[in-house]
């Protein structure tokens, strides 16, 4: 009976090998047999190669939880298992997506399982969904995608280009990009990136939109190059990050700006003051240091209310301003103590905008109390850079000695600091 058994298995092994399709039997989960295309669907030169293996060390990873159920599902049931799609790594290492049909064979451990490779197809609806999915992603993208040639013109363009820069996509193919930055030149070192290093990465350039206003852009892409190595185009993605830039301009303004009167902070007014300080230096030219102290700015808050109190130093503010140029610096040091840096200015020049801005304090008026306006004076303590100060601080120390002998003498004056000149401890706020 062992010998007519092992006669009818190597008949049906015989009758398998001359099918069109790959026939595999198991023992469990065990390759006990594969037929000639089955040998070819996982392209084993010799049936040793596959024989006694799991059929676990043919699926692939993200598909052996799947297959390890049905495998189950059908050792311990009756009837054909329903068709399984599956892919499978090849003793070559190539992947193969097929579709298993299985049965169990009588009431033992082993089944017999019909494979058809099906990769052919599987790969073309996966390009034909792969295309579908990159053209919705290039129509919907937040992003501009883009493709420039050598030359500059604009081969490609998604629609995202309406969103961010106002123009319709066909509006821009065969433009010269350049039209479309805020500064020409910026294309020009973009490219010249690009040919030098092959891609770039979060580059940021300043576009313009349609509209003429500027759109700050970040830009990834890379080169395309001919079998040479020859520049042929570039593509990439550009990103609006105009809003980005708007909350750091305003996360900088808040962490360099006094927020009472719009004025440079402490900090930044000493950073502002110390640059200039150091192209005085290096270009032989004086800088003024003035410290400005609104005289009895206490009893304002005292008798008014702080509230009169931010008033009147934002008019203080307002008014000093009026008075001075673009590159001179000024900041609000604390409380009612203002610092002024005027930049490339001698003693003379200087002491006339000092002059200028006393007056102006002390003819301004800040709020009506009581149908009365409130009038305010500054004391202005001054001082002008030698030619061996390296610190700014030597400077405000010395504006701040010169700021208490103007206390000292009366207030509502300004008063240049002289050497050899020490403040005594009394309190003249």
């Amino acid at each position: 009976m062992a010998g007519a058994g092992k006669r009818t298995k190597s008949a049906d092994n015989a009758t398998y090998d001359d099918l069109p399709v790959a026939i595999f039997q198991f023992e469990h989960d065990r390759i006990a047999y594969a037929n000639r295309l089955g040998l070819s669907l996982l392209e084993a030169v010799t049936p040793e190669e596959i024989l006694g293996r799991s059929l676990f060390d043919f699926v692939h990873p993200l598909d052996k939880p799947r297959i390890h159920n049905r495998l189950e599902r059908a050792l311990t049931g009756r009837g054909a298992m329903r068709p399984v799609e599956m892919r499978l790594r090849t003793c070559a290492d190539h992947v193969r997506i097929v579709s298993a049909r299985a049965q169990r064979v009588g009431d033992t451990s082993g089944l017999i399982a019909a494979v058809t490779d099906i990769t052919p197809q599987r790969l073309r609806s996966y390009l034909q969904e792969t295309e579908r999915n990159v053209r919705h992603l290039f129509e919907n993208t937040t992003d501009i995608y883009y493709r420039i040639d050598a030359l500059g013109k604009v081969l490609m363009a998604s629609p995202a280009v309406e969103r961010i820069l106002g123009y319709t996509c066909e509006a821009v193919i065969g433009q010269d990009s350049s039209m479309f930055y805020a500064d020409p030149r910026d294309r020009d070192e973009l490219v010249h990136a690009l040919t030098t290093y092959g891609k770039i990465s979060d580059y940021e350039v300043t576009l313009l939109h349609r509209d003429g206003t500027h759109v700050c852009v970040s830009v990834s892409s890379h080169a395309i190059n001919d079998e040479e190595g020859n520049y042929l185009a570039v593509e990439g993605v550009m990103r609006d990050i105009s809003e980005r830039k708007r909350l750091e301009r305003e996360l900088h303004e808040l962490a360099s700006h006094d927020p009472l009167t719009g004025l440079l902070n402490r900090r930044a007014f000493l950073e502002r003051a110390t640059q200039a300080l150091q192209r005085g230096q290096r270009h032989a030219w004086p800088i003024t240091f003035m410290i400005l102290d609104i005289d009895w700015f206490k009893r304002v808050n005292d008798r008014f209310g702080h509230l009169v109190g931010d008033q009147v130093l934002r008019r203080f503010s307002e008014s000093v301003m009026h008075q001075l140029r673009e590159i001179d610096h000024f900041g609000r040091l604390g409380g009612e103590e203002f610092g002024l840096v005027l930049d490339q200015c001698d003693l003379n020049e200087a002491h006339e905008v000092g002059e200028r801005i006393r007056r102006s304090i002390e003819t301004l008026e800040c709020a009506l109390m009581e149908d009365k306006p409130i009038t305010i004076s500054v004391s202005i303590g001054a001082s002008v850079s030698a030619a061996d100060d390296a610190r700014i601080e030597t400077l405000l120390e010395r504006a701040d000695q010169a700021l208490y002998r103007a206390k000292q003498e009366g207030r509502n004056r300004l008063v240049w600091h002289k050497p050899g000149y020490s403040m005594s401890k009394t309190n003249l706020a």
